[in-house]
């Protein structure tokens, strides 16, 4: 019977839906309201005109009253610690020994605890499922004390809730107390409604965008839990009292700035292959704060980690493994390692853990420290859990980390503390008090620190916790930073550091240590370093974080083998009208080969032939219609270009353009030829007549110098002179051979080398 019930239960929470009275029917909205008190650095509000209680804050996931809320062995929807433990138990039911009393099997979830609300149907007995608001099928939303009391408020009352990002409303009711220094909190129907993460271990959400609206004495009271319906109803009438649901708009009235400012990032565009200025672009709201500061990060890829560079001010560890150059952890300093991306400190019986790495904190006015952390809840004996972050530290290896800042949460008393070290003593300078830190529950912590002005500021979420300004500010200590514990086992996640900046900066490129960005890419595909910027306003806001990917490369491609001809390597040719040329594939490793170019010229590197020309992909050339020297050496030039632009000039050893020539008249017509061309040991004259002549063969050099070779008739046919006798011992260079008769007179050119 009481298994037909839940179900029917269930069934009746999905098949109604809010309905709104139009707007005829509607007083008009009235945005009169006073604050009434702070919670997690969220407002709380009564708005006058009705009494109604108004604030926009987080949303946690309460799992508290579904039958499976909480079991042994953390085997339900949500963690058992937060349900209490042994001896003190205030989320499930405890017998007379304070031992968590079992479903029976007759219940929904036998051999599961039965989870409590403070709401109750008093038609049920304590130890039944039934008597408590199912998370699972009811909305409903959670309050601590200082809210119910402030706003008059009573067990029941009916409220409507508005997620200002998915724009989805839900009218819930007041059903459970949660922490007093918690404020955001519904059940897992609730977020399911309005469109938030409902899973009661990992949903949620951190952001301040959840609008909650309570009207107090709206509802049954203790003893009665209504069904949907009556809820719809009840809150229907209740919401066009203050003008509808556009009331939640009064959350973001003039003067209550909630828009967070918008940051973009500009760089030039392509592969970047030396120093670049990268430009921001940072805007307010209109009407809105204004911008109170920018900051910049720049990070580098070394092809298998992301890191910064610390000594530039910058600093970035996603612990993808234990990067000990990085990393010092002094002796019995808690147990540190990497595993799955998280940097983890699993001793929890050590109550001041040390892990400090180096980093420049004196190069910009402001500084930003972001990083995610989530502590355990299985720990030492001790009843403290805690765990921090020292910056602007002078000596990260000592107790209190020499002259530092640090913040401290401390999970047993929902407090952030700021601390300030002076030679190694440390002195409590501010409690923030109503800061819950929950169990196994990841959150994003920033902190800005002005080493002019000495001002802490410190977020969560992006929610803005508390500050504090040091009188007398530690002005050049900023040399380290350190994690910090105290009795928990405490996982740490991407911590980056941003610099603050003006809009426009220098972004430094190359392979010397100093420079921002360091390395190249691994490959075309994957970039080698990344921007990013994230900015804050007047009223404390932060924005989203820009990014922008930089593709780096400053190396040439490699070098190719120019062959002189269609395949193997030639020296000559006898052809005065085509050239051909082919070569070996270029390499780059960081933005890979775009395309070659080629050139044809009298000299390495010259175009006076064939001009620069785009070859594509294409590792050969073939170039006809040409007109060549006789004599003339000729050389194909390369230009393997690569992705980023930068390119090599190779070039061909060169290409000699022999001359046969044919005297050819009658029957004194004289063919001659010279072979090889360039030479180096011996070459010969061969030529051929078809009667005898005289004939004188002359030698000269490049200066005019003349040597007689031959005077003589030559009988017809062929015949051979040589040209490097041992008489003639000629060096380098090039000559000029003469070959005349009585009718007829050639030249020659030849190369010695």
């Amino acid at each position: 019977m009481k298994k037909s019930v839940l179900i029917i239960l269930f069934l009746t929470a999905v098949t109604y839906s809010i309905s709104i009275m139009p707007a005829s029917a509607q007083n008009p909205v009235n945005c009169d309201m006073t604050l009434e008190t702070t919670i997690q650095g969220f407002n709380v509000y009564n708005h006058n005109p009705s009494g109604a209680t108004m604030y926009k804050a987080k949303m946690y996931i309460d799992a508290d009253g579904s039958p499976r809320a909480y079991g042994p062995n953390n085997s339900g929807l949500d963690w058992t610690a937060n349900a209490g433990s042994t001896g003190n138990w205030w989320g499930v039911v405890a017998d007379n020994n304070g031992n968590p009393i079992l479903q029976s099997s007759s219940d929904p979830y036998p051999g599961m605890y039965v989870s409590t609300t403070s709401l109750v149907n008093s038609s049920y007995s304590s130890t039944n499922p039934l008597r408590y608001v199912n998370s699972e099928a009811v909305p409903f939303f959670v309050l601590p004390s200082a809210v119910v009391t402030l706003g008059g408020i009573h067990i029941g009352d009916i409220g409507y809730v508005y997620n200002t990002l998915t724009g989805l409303g839900c009218y819930a009711i007041y059903a459970d107390g949660g922490p007093s220094g918690s404020l955001g909190e519904g059940s897992i129907y609730l977020a399911n409604q309005i469109g938030v993460n409902s899973n009661a271990r990992t949903g949620g959400t951190s952001s301040a965008i959840i609008d909650y609206i309570i009207f107090p004495n709206s509802g049954a009271g203790q003893g009665t839990i209504p069904t949907i319906a009556q809820v719809n109803s009840i809150g229907t009438t209740l919401i066009n009292t203050v003008g509808g649901t556009g009331i939640t708009a009064c959350l973001d009235a003039p003067g209550s700035d909630h828009t967070a400012p918008t940051t973009q990032i500009s760089i030039p565009a392509g592969w970047e292959t030396a120093d670049f200025t990268s430009t921001f672009t940072d805007a307010d709201n209109t009407g809105g704060s204004g911008l109170d500061k920018s900051f910049y990060q720049v990070l580098d890829y070394n092809g298998a980690e992301w890191h910064a560079n610390a000594s530039n001010g910058f600093f970035a560890d996603n612990f993808d493994s234990y990067n000990a150059p990085v990393w010092t952890v002094p002796a019995g300093s808690g147990t540190w390692n990497v595993s799955s991306g998280n940097l983890i400190q699993s001793d929890s019986s050590v109550n001041n853990s040390n892990i400090y790495a180096s980093l420049n904190q004196n190069l910009s006015n402001r500084y930003l420290y972001q990083f995610y952390a989530m502590i355990d809840p299985a720990a030492y004996s001790s009843s403290q859990h805690r765990f921090g972050f020292h910056f602007f530290s002078d000596n990260g290896a000592l107790a209190n980390r020499g002259n530092s800042y640090f913040i401290f949460f401390r999970q047993e008393s929902s407090a952030l503390e700021i601390y300030k070290s002076v030679n190694d003593v440390f002195s409590l300078e501010k409690t923030i008090n109503n800061v819950a830190i929950n169990f196994s529950q990841w959150n994003d912590y920033k902190i800005i620190f002005d080493r002019t002005t000495g001002k802490i500021d410190v977020y969560r979420d992006n929610i803005f916790l508390g500050t504090w300004t040091d009188p007398s500010v530690l002005t050049t200590q900023g040399n380290y930073i350190s994690f910090r514990t105290g009795n928990c086992k405490a996982s740490i996640s991407e911590l980056k550091v941003y610099r603050s900046r003006l809009p426009s900066v220098t972004i430094s490129v190359g392979p010397a240590a100093t420079n921002d960005i360091r390395y190249q890419n691994p490959d075309s595909a994957t970039c080698s370093g990344r921007i990013k910027s994230i900015v804050n306003d007047g009223a404390g806001n932060l924005s989203t974080i820009a990014s922008e990917n930089i593709y780096v490369d400053w190396t040439d491609p490699s070098c190719v083998t120019v062959n002189d001809g269609s395949s193997s390597d030639i020296d000559t040719i006898h052809s005065l009208s085509s050239l051909s040329a082919n070569w070996t594939a270029s390499a780059d490793a960081n933005s890979g080969i775009t395309k070659y170019w080629y050139a044809l010229g009298t000299s390495p590197g010259a175009s006076d032939v064939v001009n620069w020309t785009d070859n594509h992909m294409n590792t050969s050339i073939t170039n006809s219609g040409l007109t060549l020297t006789p004599g003339q050496i000729y050389y194909y030039s390369v230009k393997p270009v690569n992705g980023a632009g930068l390119h090599s000039l190779c070039s061909s050893d060169g290409v000699l353009a022999a001359l046969t020539t044919s005297i050819s008249e009658n029957e004194n017509a004289i063919n001659v030829s010279i072979q090889p061309n360039p030479f180096n040991e011996n070459a010969a004259i061969f030529f051929s007549q078809k009667k005898e002549q005289r004939i004188t063969i002359t030698l000269s050099d490049i200066l005019g110098k003349e040597i007689k070779l031959a005077d003589t008739f030559y009988s017809a046919g062929e015949h051979r002179i040589d040209v490097n006798t041992d008489e003639l011992k000629l060096a380098k260079g090039v000559y000029t051979f003469r070959i005349s008769s009585d009718r007829y007179t050639s030249s020659l050119r030849v190369i010695k080398y």
